[in-house]
């Protein structure tokens, strides 16, 4: 199919959100395991950049303004087709498969464009893979396997898949703990993301208080609380509720949503993309799932982590998915918290959790 020795510059196509972006990252470390000297491009969106930008396993970073408004401006389109076909690259991978990310793979003239064969518009891929089930030979598949399914099926070797990876910055290391100083944390704190991008997906607000002032009474760990702008409102319901051990922080750059999962102790969040950033800088890790597939979208790595999910209420009545994220108990979440504190072994945390 693709004679390896024969190719230079890889373009991966990997539009959409910041956790697929993030889950996206495993392909990076595969492809330079493979071939430590192929030139890793990857187009994307700009909203994601930041997660990427200064990342070592690639070498250029192509930006697309918002998958349709720039498909739709003439001369945006121009200059990116432009800029895709001076590259040059010798394979793309389409790790997205939606329509635009099809067509522009098609318009970059790469001479192998591979994705999978469902895709929409697929006869304009060179190689058109089968199913990903069919690849690794399994009924379910995450997120992760289906991305680096694609490199899989060209023929570059995968004994194992690697772990989720980003890079924060010094300077973003800085900024997060300047804002700490001045909200009066100096110790280990944990990072509370209450926010998703749909209700369904959202624990209730006074569910999250108390995990918030469970973590404070028992562990003495305070709660900075993590989320866009217009999600403030959010941020402001849940500190409310939680008082004083919850510092609100709004209008974080990617970067030092980054820096502070690096500093943290522990992340407890929806299922969202800051939980893939919290894994990717390896820090202990609670998601609490609701109408989205844990078994698509877990975290992924070797970074100490636990799924908290419920199907069915008290009574034995499988749950809509719809309904299940107001149903996980307080008590599933602190019994996961706990687990982890202990199994990452920080000596205050154990030394609290056993008296």
């Amino acid at each position: 199919m693709i004679d390896w020795t024969q190719v230079s510059r890889v373009l991966l196509v990997r539009l959409r959100s910041i956790g697929d972006t993030v889950l996206m990252t495993p392909c990076l470390t595969a492809l330079k395991q493979f071939r430590p000297d192929l030139q890793v491009a990857v187009l994307l969106e700009k909203l994601s950049a930041p997660l990427l930008k200064g990342h070592p396993q690639i070498d250029e970073l192509i930006l697309l303004d918002r998958a349709f408004s720039q498909w739709n401006d003439g001369m945006k389109r121009l200059r990116l087709v432009r800029r895709l076909r001076q590259a040059k690259f010798d394979v793309v991978f389409n790790m997205h498969g939606g329509t635009t990310a099809t067509f522009l793979c098609y318009l970059s003239r790469a001479p192998h464009r591979i994705g999978y064969r469902g895709y929409p518009y697929s006869f304009l891929l060179k190689h058109r893979a089968p199913d990903p089930e069919v690849i690794w030979q399994k009924p379910q598949i995450h997120s992760v396997e289906q991305q680096v399914g694609l490199l899989k099926w060209t023929g570059i070797p995968i004994q194992e898949i690697p772990a989720t990876s980003l890079y924060t910055s010094d300077a973003a290391q800085g900024n997060a703990a300047r804002r700490l100083a001045r909200a009066g944390i100096r110790g280990p704190f944990a990072v509370i993301h209450p926010a998703a991008t749909s209700e369904d997906k959202r624990w209730p607000t006074p569910k999250f208080a108390q995990v918030v002032k469970y973590v404070a009474s028992r562990y003495g760990l305070p709660s900075v609380m993590i989320g866009a702008g217009h999600e403030a409102h959010l941020l402001d319901n849940l500190k409310g509720f939680a008082g004083r051990s919850a510092y609100p922080f709004t209008n974080l750059h990617l970067k030092e949503v980054m820096a502070l999962c690096s500093q943290a102790r522990l992340f407890i969040g929806n299922d969202s993309g800051p939980a893939h950033i919290a894994m990717a800088m390896r820090c202990p890790t609670v998601v609490i799932f609701g109408a989205s597939d844990h078994r698509v979208w877990r975290p992924w790595g070797d970074t100490p982590h636990a799924v908290v999910r419920v199907e069915t209420d008290l009574s034995g009545r499988r749950l809509e998915p719809s309904e299940r994220i107001s149903y996980v108990p307080v008590g599933d979440v602190v019994d996961a918290i706990d687990r982890l504190l202990i199994e990452t072994d920080e000596p205050s945390a154990v030394e609290r959790a056993e008296s």
